[in-house]
């Protein structure tokens, strides 16, 4: 098994789908090199011809059918394949480089065959070369490699027992050779597609855990602070010229803590904060954080958008009205303050979108000092709004460290 993978004993996945997307990867991988190597047998079989002229003139005939007649067109196949368009390159390349491979292999014994006596040893040589430098190439999966060379290696050693230019002596060292040389080609062949194989299997769970590690910074983050961060460590601290910031308090509910279990409470306050998240995502607007029973948020930011102080309030009135419908026996107390601040990101091990300056501060308190079940805005936000929403008349709240302050209710929108 690769890193816990099921496999076959061929080494091929179990898994058909799995086992296609290896397939396509390592073939989209390899092309390039499989061009060349392509290429480079063509310009090697040819070369090696100059063995052939060792041969007798007329027995040279035999040799250059089997050089050319019949193992040159398979291996221009197979530089044709390599060129192909990628659908077809895709489904037979594997299968064309097995093929590639079988061939040159039958066609050095067939050499063997026909040849003279001073030539067999060069066509043994050439089947040797051929068998280890398959499996080097890594272009043919294992299984491949052991059975068609096993098939083949028996071939060989079959047709230097026939030879009548080879003694027995000969016989036996050449198989010896046949025999090591398919045993290297099997280790060789089997090491490295398991370890492409484990390749492909870790970079898997890799871009698995990136996707993760993501998603999960995605739901931390705003998407483009996320995109920032992922760039590497950076100081990510941004002036915003003008936001309509969000703060929101359950009125009521610290009774209603004290009255249920642990478990009912985390279940009814996730209902309605992912309630407040559902408007948030339809309104437009950024989710800063929770604090308890508060919740936080703004527009404006990240992005700028020049209704943030319309799509706010229309939040704001949304969050009380959805409130009702899951939990009557509570009230919602929203403050809204529209105004410049420092977005930002802080924390080295656990991150934090977090807005700064007087216009947070100012909407903090306009939620703290407003009334439950209404929506309470600053000046500056009375004066974005225009007539998009009705308004009460103006009043003051005092408060501390800035003194009176005129402050609106939001009245219901018609």
């Amino acid at each position: 098994m690769a890193a816990g993978e099921p496999q076959h004993w061929t080494l091929r996945f179990v898994d058909p789908e799995r086992e296609r997307a290896f397939m396509r990867g390592y073939g989209r991988e390899v092309r390039i090199f499989y061009r060349i190597a392509m290429l480079a047998i063509v310009v090697l079989w040819t070369a090696s011809v100059g063995l052939d002229l060792a041969a007798h003139p007329d027995a040279r005939v035999p040799m250059y059918v089997i050089r050319f007649g019949v193992v040159m067109p398979v291996i221009l196949f197979g530089v044709v394949t390599g060129f192909a368009p990628a659908w077809f390159y895709d489904r037979w390349w594997h299968r064309v480089t097995a093929l590639v491979y079988a061939v040159v292999l039958a066609g050095t014994i067939a050499l063997v065959v026909v040849a003279p006596a001073n030539v067999v040893a060069y066509a043994v040589g050439g089947f040797l070369l051929t068998i280890l430098t398959g499996a080097g190439l890594d272009l043919a999966r294992a299984v491949w490699i052991t059975f068609v060379g096993g098939i083949l290696a028996v071939a060989m050693i079959i047709a230097l027992i026939v030879s009548p230019w080879t003694s027995t002596r000969d016989v036996m060292v050449e198989s010896l050779w046949v025999l090591v040389a398919l045993s290297g080609a099997i280790i060789i062949s089997g090491r490295a597609e398991i370890a492409r194989r484990l390749r492909f299997v870790q970079e898997g769970m890799l871009k698995r855990e990136r996707a993760r590690t993501e998603a999960l910074l995605q739901n931390m983050l705003p998407a483009s602070i996320a995109a920032r961060l992922k760039d590497g460590p950076v100081v990510i601290a941004d002036a915003v010229p003008e936001v309509t910031v969000l703060f929101a308090d359950l009125k009521g509910f610290t009774g209603l803590a004290a009255a249920i279990t642990p478990e009912e409470l985390i279940a009814r306050l996730d209902g309605v904060f992912s309630a407040f998240d559902e408007l948030a995502q339809t309104h437009g607007l950024e989710k800063i954080k929770t604090m308890g029973d508060a919740y936080m948020a703004v527009a404006g930011a990240p992005f700028a958008r020049p209704d943030h102080a319309v799509t706010a309030a229309r939040m704001a009135l949304a969050m009380i009205e959805r409130l009702r419908d899951l939990e009557p026996a509570l009230a919602l107390r929203v403050g809204l303050a529209s105004g410049p601040v420092v977005a930002g990101v802080i924390g080295r091990t656990k991150h934090s979108y977090d807005l700064w300056g007087a216009t947070v501060n100012l909407a903090s308190r306009m939620e703290s000092h407003g009334v439950p079940g209404r929506v309470q805005i600053d000046q500056r936000t009375r004066e974005l709004l225009g007539d998009v929403l009705p308004v009460d008349p103006p009043h003051e709240i005092e408060l501390k460290g800035i003194g009176a302050t005129r402050a609106y209710f939001l009245g219901a929108p018609s």
